[in-house]
């Protein structure tokens, strides 16, 4: 299978990113860094750099996949990059006819439990 996963560099992205490969899949990780993913070399890897809240950019790399993995992670910091990138991934998933996604979210875990924020539903076209 052609995977793709947008937060590769992060914990889980890398170690999806390590199996995937490990399991003969071909791989595509979508990275805002290079440098973070450089120590994984694998004929079946391909890296590609981009902001996922660009659509443009996520649009260019969806193309082409079976399944699609979010693995995004913003840090401490409150931010509406998992919401937004979430939003274009799915939107982009949409056009192209990508219908397999797995996202991966700590959201109501730790810190954020007394405060989960409520997300529009995704609904498929």
């Amino acid at each position: 299978m052609k995977l793709l996963v947008f937060g590769a560099t992060g914990g889980t992205g890398r170690e999806l990113v390590n199996q995937a490969l490990n399991q003969g899949h071909s791989v595509t990780a979508f990275v805002r860094d290079p440098a973070g993913i450089e120590d994984i070399q694998h004929p079946s890897l391909k890296v590609v750099r981009g902001n996922v809240l660009d659509p443009v950019a996520v649009e260019r790399a969806v193309a082409g996949h079976d399944a699609v993995f979010v693995t995004i992670g913003a840090g401490p910091a409150r931010t509406t990059l998992r919401e937004e990138g979430t939003r274009n991934i799915v939107e982009v998933m949409q056009g192209a006819g990508v219908q397999r996604l797995i996202c991966q979210s700590s959201l109501g875990v730790g810190d954020s439990r007394a405060n989960p924020r409520t997300a529009t539903p995704m609904t498929p076209s």
